[in-house]
C-alpha cells in the first residue's frame, strides 16, 4: 500500500500482533490448550477489531434531557382543616432534628447518618400515565422525602416539623401526573391539559414543581433552584419557610409515556401563624457553621421576615480573599424577605455541584443596610464547606479496649469511647480470614450486586482481561451506575485494591470511581477515579492499584461507581466501564459477623463461639435510629483455653534490680508481657518500663529483670496480652 492503513485498521493489526506474541509463549511451552485459547481469542479480538472499526459510526454522545424547574408558586392562603392532625399524617418525624452547626463532627454525623437515609431511588409507583392513573408510591420512598425536608430545615436552624398529609399526597400525586404527561410545568395547568382533574390544578397552584426528577432528588433540586426564573430562590423559600408543619409530596418515576416529575404542596394552614423560634433571627442558606459541600449551592440566601433588602449590599471572602459576587434583583411572595448573590461566574442556569474541597473552606458573609422595622441592621457570619467524608479534629470513633485472647465460652469484657450525641452502639464480633478471592468475572459467585440500568449486561462475555468475561457498566440512561462488592474488607497498613480497568467511549463527565465506605454502605469516599476522553479512550485494560492504608483497621465495602456528572454522554450498551480481576492485596475479610446493641453505657460482653481469629468494631447510633460509620477493629485470637501465667520463684535480688521468674501455659502465639508494679493492693498498678524481659525456654518460662531494686514493700504481677 502507497499509505499508512487508517487509524482504526493499525489498533486493529497492533491488537492482532500483540496477541499473537503472547499466545505463542503459551504455545512454545508445550501447552496445547494455549493453541485452542489462541485461536479462540484470536477471533474475538478479529470480532473486537470490526465492532472497533466501526466506532465513528456506532458510538456517539448525546446530551440528556435536563432536569428543569417552573417558576415557585406564589402565596396563596390556605384554609384550617380540624381534621388534618387526626387523620392524615404520613411521613411525621419521630424525633425533631436539632444540629449544632458550631461542631463539625456532629454536622458530619448528622450528614453521614441521618441525610443518607433519604437517597431512596425506588418509588415502587403503581400507576400508569396512558391510562391517567396516578397510582401511589411506597411509604419509605414518601416518608425519605419528609426526612430530606426536615433534615434541610433542621440545617437551616429552621422547626424540623414538617408532616405530610395524605391529601396534600393525593392531590399532589395528580398534579404529578399532569406533568409527566404533558411534558410540561404549569402552577395554572389548562383543562385541555392530558389527564386534568381540578385536584391536580389546585395542587399545580400550592406546589413546587418538578420536571426530570421526582423524590427527594427534586427536593435538593428544589433547594439548588437553578435557572432564570429561579433568581429569587422561591421553591427553597418555601421549603424553609419556618411556619410550615404540613406538606404533601406527588412523584412519577421515568416511564415511557412520559419523563419523571414532582409536585410538592408547600403551602399549608399554619402559613399566616405567628413565627416560630429560631436559631437565628434570620435563615440562610448555607446557613452559618459547618455545612457539607453536597448541599452547598450556586446561589446563596439570606431571609428575614419583612425586611427590605431594596438597598442592602452583600460581600463574601474565601478564606479572607474577597470573591466577586453577583446579587439578583429582590422579589417578594415566597415566603419570607430574601436576598439572593452568587459567586460570578457560576452557573446558575443549571444545577451545579459544588466542588469537593480538599480542605474545610471558610466563606464569610457580610451584608449591610437591611431594614428591619425602620431600621437598618448588618449581618456577618461565616459559613464553613467541609467534606463529610474526612474525619476533622473533634472527631471521635468508638475505640475498643479489652483482652486480645479471649477465651471461647467465656464472657469477655469490652469498654469503648463514647461519641457525642450518640443514643445507642452496636458491637460486632467477625471471624477474620486472609483474603485469597479473585473476582475475574469467569462465574457470578453472588458476590457482586449492581444497580444499573436496562438495556446491557453487567457481565459480557469476550471483554476479559484473563479470561472471556468482564464486569461492564454503561449509561444507557443518564443516571449512575454502580456494582457493589458484598464481601467485608479488613484493610492492614499495606492493603491495597487492585483491578484491571478499561474505560472506553466515554465523556469526560461520564467518570469511573473505586469508592470504598465504612457505614455498610449509607456513605462512599472515592480511593480512585477516572474521567472519558470524550472519545474512544483507552483500547485495553489498565492496571489499578490503590492503598487502603488510611482505612487500616476499619470494616469496608467496595463499590465501582459509573457516575454522570451532567452533560454529554455515550448511551451506547457497548460503551462505558469494564472491570475485571478484582481483588484485595494482604488484606483479610471479615466473615460469619455478629452483632448486638448496646442501649446505654460503653461496654459489652463477647462470648466466642468459636476458636480463632476474630475482629471486634463498635458504631454509635444518633437520634434514635441512624447508624454512624464502624470504629476500628480490635483484633482478638480467641483460644480453646485461658492462658495461665505463675510466678515460679520468690523474687530474687540480683544486683541492683531484682529478678522475676514466670511460667506461661496455653498462650496463644503472637502475646506479650509486662511487668506492672503498686505499692499497695486496692492501689493503681504502674507498668515498670525499664524492666527487661528475657525468654528462658520458648513459649513456657521467662523471667524480668528490673533495673533498680524498690526502697519500700513493693506488689509485682505480670500482665499478658
Amino acid at each position: 500500500a502507497t499509505e499508512r492503513p487508517p487509524w482504526n485498521e493499525r489498533l486493529y493489526l497492533a491488537q492482532i500482533i500483540r496477541l499473537r506474541l503472547r499466545r505463542a509463549e503459551r504455545f512454545r511451552a508445550g501447552k496445547i490448550r494455549g493453541v485452542v485459547h489462541y485461536l479462540r481469542v484470536r477471533i474475538v479480538w478479529v470480532c473486537w477489531g470490526l465492532v472497533c472499526i466501526g466506532f465513528q459510526q456506532q458510538f456517539g454522545a448525546i446530551s440528556a434531557q435536563p432536569c428543569s424547574l417552573g417558576e415557585a408558586p406564589l402565596w396563596s392562603e390556605v384554609l384550617p382543616d380540624p381534621h388534618q392532625h387526626q387523620t392524615r399524617l404520613t411521613g411525621t418525624p419521630s424525633v425533631l432534628f436539632g444540629v449544632d452547626t458550631t461542631s463539625r463532627e456532629e454536622v458530619r454525623n448528622f450528614f453521614n447518618g441521618v441525610y443518607s437515609e433519604s437517597d431512596v431511588t425506588d418509588t415502587q409507583w403503581a400507576g400508569n400515565v396512558a391510562t391517567c392513573s396516578a397510582g401511589t408510591t411506597s411509604a419509605e420512598f414518601r416518608n425519605a422525602v419528609a426526612l430530606r425536608i426536615n433534615w434541610l430545615r433542621a440545617l437551616a436552624g429552621v422547626p424540623a416539623w414538617v408532616s405530610l398529609d395524605e391529601t396534600y399526597n393525593s392531590k399532589a400525586q395528580q398534579a404529578a401526573l399532569m406533568i409527566s404527561a404533558n411534558n410540561s410545568v404549569s402552577h395554572t395547568p389548562p383543562a385541555t391539559w392530558s389527564c386534568y382533574t381540578k385536584d391536580g390544578a389546585e395542587a399545580a397552584g400550592k406546589s413546587n414543581l418538578a420536571i426530570g426528577s421526582c423524590g427527594p432528588e427534586s427536593v435538593l433540586m428544589y433547594m439548588q433552584d437553578f435557572g432564570a426564573n429561579n433568581y429569587a430562590v422561591g421553591h427553597r423559600r418555601w421549603l424553609l419557610y419556618p411556619q410550615t408543619r404540613f406538606m404533601g409530596t406527588g412523584d412519577i418515576p421515568e416511564n415511557t409515556d412520559g419523563p419523571a416529575s414532582n409536585a410538592l404542596w408547600i403551602m399549608d394552614s399554619y402559613g399566616s401563624q405567628p413565627r416560630p423560634a429560631t436559631r437565628e433571627q434570620y435563615v440562610a442558606w448555607p446557613p452559618p457553621g459547618y455545612v457539607p459541600y453536597q448541599v452547598v449551592c450556586a446561589r446563596w440566601s439570606f431571609s428575614y421576615p419583612k425586611a427590605d433588602f431594596t438597598a442592602a449590599t452583600v460581600s463574601m471572602a474565601s478564606n479572607g480573599v474577597p470573591m466577586g459576587i453577583t446579587v439578583e434583583p429582590v422579589r417578594t411572595g415566597y415566603g419570607e424577605n430574601t436576598v439572593v448573590w452568587y459567586l460570578t461566574g457560576l452557573d446558575t442556569s443549571q444545577a451545579t455541584e459544588w466542588p469537593r474541597p480538599s480542605a474545610d473552606v471558610n466563606w464569610t458573609v457580610s451584608i449591610r443596610n437591611v431594614q428591619i422595622s425602620g431600621v437598618n441592621r448588618n449581618f456577618d457570619y461565616t459559613v464553613t464547606v467541609f467534606d463529610p467524608g474526612t474525619a476533622g479534629l473533634d472527631t471521635v470513633l468508638p475505640e475498643l479496649t479489652g483482652s486480645a485472647y479471649p477465651v471461647v465460652g467465656r464472657p469477655n469484657s469490652y469498654s469503648y469511647t463514647q461519641v457525642r450525641g450518640a443514643t445507642g452502639y452496636q458491637w460486632m464480633a467477625a471471624r477474620r480470614v486472609p483474603w485469597t478471592i479473585l473476582e475475574d468475572a469467569e462465574a457470578d459467585r453472588g458476590d457482586i450486586v449492581s444497580k444499573t440500568s436496562p438495556g446491557y449486561e453487567t457481565r459480557v462475555q469476550w471483554q476479559g482481561y484473563g479470561g472471556t468475561t468482564a464486569w461492564h457498566l454503561a449509561h444507557t440512561e443518564p443516571v449512575d451506575q454502580w456494582l457493589l462488592y458484598k464481601r467485608t474488607v479488613l484493610p492492614g497498613q499495606k492493603t491495597t485494591l487492585q483491578y484491571k480497568s478499561r474505560l472506553q467511549w466515554a465523556t469526560s463527565t461520564q467518570q469511573a470511581h473505586a469508592q470504598v465506605s465504612v457505614d455498610a454502605g449509607k456513605t462512599w469516599v472515592d480511593v480512585d477515579s477516572q474521567a472519558g476522553t470524550d472519545g474512544m479512550g483507552v483500547s485495553w485494560f489498565d492496571t489499578r492499584s490503590v492503598s487502603l492504608a488510611r482505612f487500616a483497621d476499619r470494616p469496608l465495602l467496595i463499590r465501582f461507581l459509573y457516575h454522570y456528572a451532567g452533560g454529554s454522554y455515550y448511551p451506547q450498551p457497548d460503551a462505558g466501564w469494564y472491570l475485571d480481576n478484582i481483588t484485595i492485596v494482604d488484606g483479610e475479610e471479615l466473615t460469619s459477623q455478629i452483632t448486638g446493641d448496646v442501649a446505654s453505657g460503653n461496654s459489652f460482653e463477647f462470648v466466642p463461639p468459636e476458636s480463632g481469629d476474630w475482629g471486634l468494631a463498635v458504631r454509635a447510633q444518633v437520634y434514635g435510629g441512624y447508624w454512624l460509620e464502624w470504629g476500628r477493629t480490635k483484633r482478638v485470637s480467641v483460644s480453646s483455653s485461658a492462658p495461665v501465667l505463675r510466678f515460679t520463684a520468690v523474687p530474687n535480688f540480683a544486683g541492683t534490680g531484682v529478678e522475676l521468674v514466670f511460667s506461661v501455659a496455653n498462650a496463644p502465639s503472637g502475646m506479650s508481657y509486662h511487668l506492672e508494679m503498686t505499692s499497695a493492693l486496692g492501689n493503681t498498678w504502674t507498668r515498670v518500663s525499664s524492666a527487661i524481659l528475657e525468654e528462658i525456654v520458648p513459649g513456657e518460662r521467662y523471667k524480668f529483670t528490673t533495673a533498680i531494686a524498690p526502697s519500700a514493700p513493693r506488689f509485682y504481677r505480670i500482665v499478658g496480652e
